[in-house]
This record gives C-alpha cells, structure tokens and sequence, in this order.
C-alpha cells in the first residue's frame, strides 16, 4: 500500500543551510498492517507521519500510494487524497463547546453529506468506540480518555483506506491508553484497515504488529 524511497525531508535554517528531519527513509507497509514508528522526540516521526497523511511533502525521494507516486502532489490534489485517511491526534484537535456527535459528523458535512445523514453516521460510530449514552456531551464535559474516542471516531467516519495515529495515547493514563489501544487492535483485525501509530511507548507499540525505530532521522535497522 505504502513505499517510500529514498524519502528526505530538510527544513530550511538561515544562511541557506537546511535541518534534515529525514535522511533517506526506505520503508514498506502492507495493506491490512498494523504499524508503530518508534524514537525519541525530534527523531522524523512526526515528519513522516504528516508525509505519509499528505499533510506535508518530501525534499527528495518518493512515495508511493497505492503503486502511484504522491511525492510531489499540488495543494488540490494532496487535499483529494487525505480523504481517504483518517488522523487521531494526541491533543484531541476536537470543537471544545461542539458536542461529541457534532464533532465526529463534521468531516461528512466537509464531504458533502446532509446534516441528517452525518448524523446518523456520525450516531453508528460514537456507538462503535463505547459512547453512546454521551454523544449530547460537549468536550468540556468529557475525560481525556472520552475525548480521544472522539477523536477516533471522528477519524473512522469518513470510512479511510488507512488511519495515521499521532501519539494517540500521549495525553492519557495508563488505563485509557491500553482500551485506546486495544480499539486501534480490534478495528485493525476486524476491518483489515492499514493502522500507522507514532508512539514513543515501547510497551505500547508491542501491541502492535510491527516496530519500525527512528533516530536521527534514519531506520534503525
């Protein structure tokens, strides 16, 4: 589903010199894998993540989706393709006074679904991750833990080919970290839907099926 190759990416710095976030990554991830990017902060985890959402683009090298190459997309295009994936941020990146359900429906209303309609989607999947009987709730009235199923559900309403998961758990407990992951588990088994998950949690990620680590840039091999 994935192949990157060769993929930098530097960020400009003064006098013409650059910061490279990412120094030549080569890597392949399989339709149906559930992935965690691992490495200390300021490794290019993120970098990537946000490369491979569409969200940004690389400096050099290339990326290819789906056996067609993304590299170097304009703004239009690049926005086309994030419809078909989904981002659970770890700070929620949620409509604080928009209550849970107003929330998860507000990609469908982008996409061109009727209020109605978004609605009841929206219902179906505030439903799916255990919140049903607080989907009137606005954020200020939900936990953490509450928040970030929000923020999953929200993700999984647009019905995206692969989901991206940027610290998913960073803000959370213990408790409401392991059930975030365990939903991450089970949509990932049941659904067959690609699952990348940037984590600096070791433990975490082994609940993962694959360990990719990053430092300085670089694949740990």
């Amino acid at each position: 589903m994935i192949k990157i190759v060769s993929l930098k990416k530097i960020y400009p710095l003064k006098k013409g010199q650059g910061y490279p976030a990412l120094n030549g990554i080569n890597l392949e991830v399989e339709r149906g894998e559930f992935v965690a990017i691992c490495g200390p902060s300021g490794c290019g985890k993120s970098t990537l993540l946000n490369i491979l959402g569409f969200l940004d683009f690389p400096s050099e090298g290339g990326y290819f989706f789906k056996g067609k190459d993304v590299s170097h997309l304009n703004d239009d295009e690049r926005t086309g393709l994030r419809k078909r994936v989904g981002f659970v941020f770890q700070s929620f990146n949620l409509l604080p006074r928009f209550s849970a359900i107003e929330n998860v429906s507000l990609p469908l209303l982008y996409c061109g679904y009727r209020r109605k309609e978004a609605l009841k989607i929206g219902e179906e999947f505030i439903e799916k991750v255990g919140l049903r009987d607080k989907s009137g709730n606005s954020m200020l009235e939900l936990s953490g833990g509450e928040r970030q199923r929000v923020g999953l559900a929200r993700a999984l309403s647009i019905n995206p080919e692969m989901l991206l998961a940027d610290e998913p758990t960073g803000n959370l407990d213990s408790k409401n970290s392991i059930e975030i992951m365990q939903i991450l588990k089970e949509l990932n088994s049941i659904s067959k839907m690609t699952v990348i998950m940037v984590t600096h949690d070791l433990k975490l990620a082994q609940m993962c099926n694959r360990i990719i680590k990053i430092k300085d840039g670089l694949l740990e091999l």
